[in-house]
């Protein structure tokens, strides 16, 4: 016969406890996100990796540990335990291979720290750069296991933070001609974090749009997943706000991101009309184009963003193909097992994020990598407009990331990463404007 017991005061006031310990976090992780894409600024000049969002999660994951944390402590502590298993599992193999092939360092690598070449054994950069993306990890279970719906609010208020700030930039440099930027703090040898870039248009000087991620590209990875969003949570102003933001960059990889999206959020809509003005709307552009008032404005607008890029023309392109192409010859020269799981975690950074994984980690840790992001595309989301829109931005995120933006720590990747467990909840809706 089974007796049900009646609790005695002390676990009763345990479980009161525990129940209390969770609106702590979730303010806690609502809080840390609000600073995400504020990069270029350090809480300790003198100690890279400072920022404000990955202090907080240090700190929250020292109380998690210290303290109660409700019943999604255990599910933490046991996702935590088998990341740390797996990449041990990488850097004690790769080290061991470094040590028993002799491993050589090509001068034409980028390394993460060229100050110490002739070292291939335990690299500095090996621990600095695995403290990154142990601290990225853990911001992505604090949102995966603490946040709720109310952390879409905040995350969109930490991107208009960072778009007013790029507008004020803007502004500030049609005004003076200068850079406006005084927010940055960080520097990377004797190079402040923020790259100040303008591109020409009509003969007019304008700023590419950077806020404090860094530089345009980095802005663009930031904020793109996040404006494929709107969409699904049918935020207007914030799809507007991040749009025009992102056209400022004048990225190619932005541009050909948002018409990507557009067509296929069309398609997936039914809009067929909608396509067909945007074809009419293209040939239009393309008509007005040929007159003479307007074809030097054009022309150089073209120029700037894709013909010199496409071309390869442009130092981007040209920096970034020759680094892909002199990091994967690098690796394809390795041995086999060097093939397969790497030199090291953060011995390079090259330009892209491909080359970067399989000279860091080989072709299984490239693998291990793309399983890890692919199999948010298959956690349930009940909204399916909203389900869509989550997978077109993760697949953006990810192409982009391998092609152009080598950043694995930026925490824009992982809370996009963890947001999707936060949708899967099929939490009571409330106010995220």
């Amino acid at each position: 016969m089974r007796v049900n017991q009646l609790s005695t005061p002390v676990e009763y006031e345990l479980k009161e406890y525990h129940s209390d310990v969770i609106p702590f976090y979730r303010n806690c992780v609502n809080f840390m996100v609000l600073f995400f894409p504020l990069l270029s600024f350090l809480l300790v000049p003198a100690v890279q990796g400072t920022t404000v969002t990955t202090v907080i999660a240090a700190l929250l994951f020292g109380v998690l540990v210290a303290f109660p944390a409700g019943n999604n402590k255990a599910m933490y502590i046991r996702d935590t335990t088998i990341f740390f298993m797996i990449f041990m599992s990488f850097s004690i193999i790769s080290q061991f291979l470094n040590l028993i092939y002799d491993l050589k360092l090509s001068d034409e690598l980028v390394l993460v720290n060229r100050g110490s070449f002739l070292q291939y054994f335990f690299r500095p950069s090996h621990i600095t750069q695995s403290l990154y993306i142990i601290i990225s990890f853990i911001i992505f279970l604090f949102v995966k296991y603490y946040a709720d719906r109310s952390v879409v609010k905040y995350i969109y208020w930490a991107l208009r933070l960072l778009c007013f700030y790029a507008i004020y930039e803007f502004v500030y440099f049609k005004i003076t001609g200068g850079p406006g930027d005084f927010m940055t703090n960080r520097k990377f040898g004797d190079r402040d974090a923020s790259l100040f870039q303008t591109t020409s248009a009509a003969g007019i000087r304008l700023m590419r749009m950077k806020g404090y991620t860094g530089e345009p590209s980095m802005f663009a990875f930031t904020i793109l997943p996040f404006w494929a969003l709107t969409y699904g949570l049918k935020r207007r102003f914030d799809n507007i706000l991040l749009l025009v933001c992102l056209i400022l960059t004048f990225s190619t990889t932005a541009y050909f991101s948002i018409i990507l999206f557009n067509v296929a959020w069309f398609i997936y809509k039914k809009r067929y009309r909608q396509i067909f003005y945007v074809l009419l709307g293209a040939l239009i552009i393309l008509a007005v184009m040929q007159l003479d008032a307007f074809r030097d404005t054009f022309n150089s607008i073209y120029n700037s963003v894709f013909d010199s890029k496409i071309s390869g023309d442009s130092v981007s392109s040209r920096d970034r193909g020759g680094n892909i192409t002199t990091h994967f010859e690098y690796w394809m020269g390795l041995g086999w097992l060097h093939q397969l799981f790497g030199i090291g975690f953060g011995y390079v950074r090259s330009t892209d994020f491909l080359t970067t994984i399989l000279v860091n980690n080989g072709l299984v840790g490239f693998i291990v990598f793309s399983c890890f992001v692919g199999k948010h595309f298959f956690v349930k989301i009940p909204d399916k407009d909203l389900a869509f829109c989550y997978a077109a931005g993760l697949a953006i995120l990810y192409f982009i990331m391998l092609a152009t933006v080598p950043e694995f720590a930026y925490p824009s990747l992982w809370i996009y990463l963890g947001v999707v467990y936060v949708f899967n909840k099929q939490l009571p809706s409330i106010e995220e404007k």
